[in-house]
């Protein structure tokens, strides 16, 4: 005779056992390195204080890097399209706390989008710029104390769609000009659906800005989401880069290659037809970077569709290899915000994309691809990064300073995500960090400075300052090289007016700051005066002339005379 009493709890144990199974299986497939001991990064948002929310999906995510007091770590600015933005000081024992004047620059009723860091006044302290639907923001930095509204002094307001701006000296005046990318924000703003017009701000030195985006001609009335001042054809100035969004406006995206002064101040040539980078895609997020370490800057941009790779030929052209590397991925997500950076320190720059579904498909994880070193990349599956949310910001930096480069996603409609590289992979690789500073003639952050380091193995990788990209974000300017097992042979730097400057004796594993002119400073211990060295060789585009010989005779005695007296002083014998 069946016990139909323990028949039915027998069955009401299983369902709930079943149950129970559904349950963690969802909940393993969202896995981080909290539980996962393989996982490569840690979401530590909760553990470093993070709170900040950003609640609207439509509005681009705000995430940017800055060391805006001086202390020796960066510190992040997040936006809300809906609520106050947040200035996170860095505690530098990896947790972060709410800066003392943080209501001062919340922007409380505007929605805010995009933001990045420029010192743009080259006093040394990161100011900040806010990207919102109406008037955008320029904040700039009272030396660590807090920030002062110049919006109206400046001249930088620009009432558009902000998503993304860069910060570049196109003209080699010493001061960062603005290039701001913007989109649509009708129907909300009254206005025809075909796109804001961008601008392009000329930096007069003086705290003020000049619209100068006739400069450019036609084409800057498309619908902009990502943009980066760079120099794609190694030139030595600094060309543009625009992301557009086709979805509105059927505009491709634009190459604007900087001729250098005449036609109405300054000439740029729009060049994306000509040389394939010319996509006429849904494009959203851009990062540019030599991931083939061939000395030349390729392009990778996101899309609603299959993501694009513009590997650069080295001849002016660009040709999309994205299926061939393995990154196109398919059509069923939104591609966002995308970064290069070397997770695993083997000297091959990997690359993370944020992804959303389409519609309310749901099933869209962020992705870690890891560079092969051929051309090609392969997917991480372990990644502990692979956020679930409306990802669609992401920024990079070695918040920790610990080598191992992190990075933080803004979510819309959530919060952000900060994930640490828990340095699992490559742990025998080593590395190093260098921060450049800019004096006379050449912008303080060093935006456009080349550097090119050559390891003991005779590879070669080439890394440019850029400011802004990915976005609506701004990443940290610190420059990351992974090498893999070998040694530092030497390091060249080409400076924006295009002074080369070598450095040898550099160490692995360290952090290093970089002045203009100047010899390497050990930022984790006081310098040995004896290693590094650096050397200096005249501009190479300069032709000869008494005063570019004066020159560099006088920044060879900069060098050259302490270190002879620092030698004598080593050469006396002890009493």
């Amino acid at each position: 005779m069946i016990d139909l009493r323990k028949t039915r709890t027998r069955a009401i144990c299983a369902a709930i056992v079943l149950l129970l199974v559904l349950i963690l299986s969802r909940t393993a497939a969202a896995q981080d390195a909290s539980t996962d001991p393989h996982a490569l990064f840690e979401n530590v948002t909760e553990q470093a204080g993070f709170t900040a929310v950003h609640h609207d999906v439509y509005m681009i995510t705000g995430q940017a890097w800055a060391d805006v007091n001086q202390d020796g770590w960066l510190d992040l600015y997040l936006t809300d399209s809906d609520g106050p933005n947040s200035m996170y000081l860095n505690n530098g024992d990896g947790t972060f706390s709410l800066a003392p004047y943080t209501g001062s620059m919340a922007l409380w009723l505007a929605r805010s989008g995009g933001a990045v860091f420029a010192d743009y006044d080259n006093d040394g302290w990161p100011d900040l710029y806010v990207l919102n639907w109406g008037d955008n923001v320029l904040f700039r930095n009272d030396q660590g104390q807090g920030f002062t509204d110049v919006t109206m002094t400046a001249g930088v307001g620009d009432e558009n769609a902000g998503k993304s701006a860069t910060w570049g000296d196109y003209d080699k005046d010493g001061y960062l000009d603005l290039y701001i990318a913007n989109w649509s924000c009708s129907p909300e703003c009254g206005r025809p659906q075909e796109g804001d017009r961008d601008r392009l701000y000329h930096n007069n030195g003086d705290g003020t800005f000049t619209d100068v985006t006739n400069l450019l001609g036609g084409g800057t009335r498309g619908a902009g989401f990502a943009v980066s001042f760079l120099d794609y054809d190694n030139d030595g100035d600094a060309d543009i880069y625009l992301v557009n969004d086709e979805f509105l406006n059927p505009i491709g995206n634009k190459l604007w290659r900087n001729d250098g002064p005449g036609c109405d101040g300054w000439c740029f040539t729009e060049v994306a037809t000509d040389v394939g980078a010319d996509e006429r895609v849904m494009g959203m997020g851009l990062a540019p970077n030599d991931y083939d370490n061939d000395g030349d800057l390729d392009l990778f941009f996101s899309n609603a569709g299959q993501m694009v790779l513009l590997q650069n030929q080295g001849d002016g052209a660009f040709a999309d290899v994205a299926a061939a590397a393995g990154v196109a991925l398919d059509s069923s997500a939104i591609g966002w915000g995308a970064i290069f950076f070397d997770y695993d320190h083997d000297g091959w720059r990997d690359l993370y994309l944020a992804l959303t579904a389409h519609g309310d498909a749901g099933g869209a994880y962020n992705v870690l691809f890891r560079n092969n070193g051929d051309g090609t990349f392969s997917e991480v599956n372990n990644s502990g990064a692979a956020d679930p949310g409306e990802s669609m910001g992401v920024a990079y930096a070695d918040y920790d300073n610990d080598g191992w480069v992190d990075f933080v996603v803004g979510n819309g409609n959530e919060g952000y995500h900060l994930y640490r590289n828990l340095g699992r992979e490559g742990t025998g690789n080593n590395w190093l960090s260098l921060a450049l500073r800019g004096a006379d003639r050449i912008n303080r952050d060093a935006v456009g400075a080349r550097v090119t380091l050559t390891t003991s193995d005779g590879r070669r990788q080439m890394e440019e300052v850029t400011n802004g990209a990915s976005l609506g974000a701004g990443s940290a300017l610190t420059l990351y090289f992974g090498l893999g097992e070998a040694s530092i042979e030497r390091v060249e730097v080409e400076w924006p007016n295009g002074l080369r400057q070598q450095v040898r004796g550099l160490v692995e594993n360290r952090r290093y700051e970089l002045a203009y002119a100047g010899i390497p400073r050990w930022l984790d211990a006081p310098p040995d005066p004896a290693t590094p060295s650096a050397g200096i060789t005249a501009p190479f585009r300069l032709p000869f002339s008494p005063l570019n010989l004066a020159v560099a005779l006088i920044l060879g005695l900069i060098i050259l005379i302490p270190a002879l007296r620092w030698l004598r002083k080593r050469a006396r014998p002890k009493k």
